[in-house]
């Protein structure tokens, strides 16, 4: 017997129940939503937090940086376990943990106990970001996958989008502990609703791979950790990547060898989920590049207020929601190597004019409309159309007993993509600001027109970075399996 089959040989007629797009993706959402939001709300509030807690901003950053590292450590284990254990049990699992965690983070006395609660908040995440999606492509009509596999990767860009901007809002006129507490009644909510309207999956109950799950802790925290350090300017970040690398080989020596492995050699192989998972980092680290950046551009030079700047950017998120179902659409009628390409070619030539505007047309810049009518369409045209496709691509192919591991595959590359995004951004820019400005002018017409030209010269090297992602894409090949309730 081979190990897919090993796999869904205790099947039942659980996985044959269709429920309702309308119904399912809703609900999910509830918790993808709630979790993905949580890794950038606290981003604005950081000073406040410090404030609050006697500490520093450098004892802050702990904040935002624990969650992150722990998502990525343990995204792919939550979609081990949903898999051998049950989607939803999993997925409620998640949010209890989640719930939990919103409530310490809210009451902390001190910067370790909002550490410890955020992490624990990130172990909930976890299960969520793995077994959401899972559970839609699970129960979903297979010919509306891609509509659901594109919301679905949209409500995770738009929740990173609009935490900033809310956290903003609720710190100012209702307090820090607010951007937790908001947390409680709505996953509770999601709990009562996945119980009522989501059956249980397949419990596969095969031998878990705990060596290859150590394995993939360790590369994917030190991976994550070296980035994080090694662009802070601390030259410690190249041992975290050594550590990454050889934790790396090790865990695709484990997986080579186990009867059940956490993520099959099938899947590290199959060039479609590989270049889609690529393809996916590069094109989240674009975007989040310039969602990082345009705030403090809003804030700095144009002198806008945080709750300003806050509705602003909640404009990048309403785009894709809109064109979500329309690029849904698109990626079911379309090969999705040409979709997926198309989108990134898109992406990179809207970053561009970024550059282009920073650059040569700076006086238009203050009135902000110059600004918003590319951002709109490199967020409802460019990263939409990728998205959409790209996750139908590779939710498509996934094995049938490894959805969850597949899908927390491609939320660990949007988390690695929002940790390089924002950054490597920050270092280039000031990097460019200090080429520009090498005197540190602070104010004046020589301050504004470094950031410009800096601002320019760091959206023309992600728009590169964009484009990389487009030829990465194009590779996934021209077949791609039909979707079909015996994929998944």
């Amino acid at each position: 017997m081979n190990k897919d089959n090993k796999r869904s040989s205790n099947s039942n007629s659980s996985e044959t129940i269709i429920i309702p797009l309308r119904m399912i993706l809703p609900i999910t959402s509830i918790g993808t939503f709630m979790s993905a939001m949580d890794g950038s709300i606290v981003n604005v509030s950081l000073f406040t937090i410090a404030n609050a807690l006697n500490t520093n901003m450098e004892g802050a950053r702990w904040i935002v940086i624990i969650y992150l590292l722990v998502i990525s450590s343990l995204i792919g284990i939550g979609g081990s376990f949903g898999d051998n254990y049950g989607r939803k049990k999993i997925f409620q699992l998640g949010m209890l943990f989640f719930i939990f965690g919103s409530f310490f983070c809210a009451f902390s006395p001190t910067l370790e106990v909002l550490v410890l609660s955020r992490a624990l908040q990130a172990i909930g995440a976890a299960g969520l970001m793995a077994n959401g999606l899972a559970l839609v492509i699970t129960y979903v009509e297979p010919t509306v996958r891609g509509r659901a596999i594109g919301i679905n990767s949209l409500v995770v860009a738009s929740a990173l989008s609009t935490g900033p901007a809310l956290g903003g809002i609720l710190t100012k006129y209702v307090g820090w502990p607010s951007i937790f507490l908001i947390n409680l009644p709505i996953g509770l909510l999601g709990i009562l609703l996945v119980q009522r309207f989501i059956p249980e999956t397949i419990e596969k109950r095969y031998k878990l791979d705990y060596g290859g799950m150590i394995a993939f802790i360790i590369t994917a925290f030190s991976l994550v950790q070296g980035i994080l350090t090694l662009f802070k300017g601390d030259p410690i970040g190249v041992i975290f990547i050594a550590i990454a690398l050889i934790g790396g080989l090790i865990f695709i020596r484990i997986e080579s060898n186990h009867p059940t492995p956490m993520i099959s050699v099938d899947i590290m192989r199959d060039r479609t989920i590989l270049t889609g998972i690529i393809s996916s980092f590069l094109c989240y680290m674009v975007y989040y590049s310039v969602v990082f950046l345009l705030p403090f551009y809003y804030q700095e030079v144009l002198l806008f207020e945080p709750d300003q700047t806050g509705i602003l950017m909640v404009v990048p998120p309403l785009a894709m929601a809109v064109m979500g179902p329309f690029a849904g659409f698109f990626a079911e009628k379309f090969e999705a190597k040409k979709s997926t390409s198309f989108g990134a070619v898109l992406l990179s030539f809207f970053v561009l004019s970024l550059a282009i505007l920073f650059n040569v047309f700076p006086n238009n810049l203050r009135d902000i409309i110059f600004i918003l009518i590319p951002l709109v369409a490199f967020s409802a045209g460019s990263l939409t159309t990728f998205t959409v496709s790209n996750g139908t691509s590779v939710m498509n192919v996934a094995p049938k007993g490894d959805v969850s591991v597949v899908a927390g595959l491609i939320g660990l590359s949007r988390n690695i993509g929002f940790a390089l995004g924002t950054t490597i951004s920050s270092s280039f820019f000031a990097l460019f600001f200090i080429i520009n400005n090498p005197n540190n002018i602070t104010s004046g017409a020589t301050f504004i027109s470094s950031y410009y030209i800096s601002l320019g010269q760091t959206f023309f090297l992600f728009s590169l970075f964009a484009l990389f992602g487009a030829i990465i894409s194009y590779l996934r090949g021209s077949y791609v399996k039909k979707p079909s309730s015996e994929v998944l």
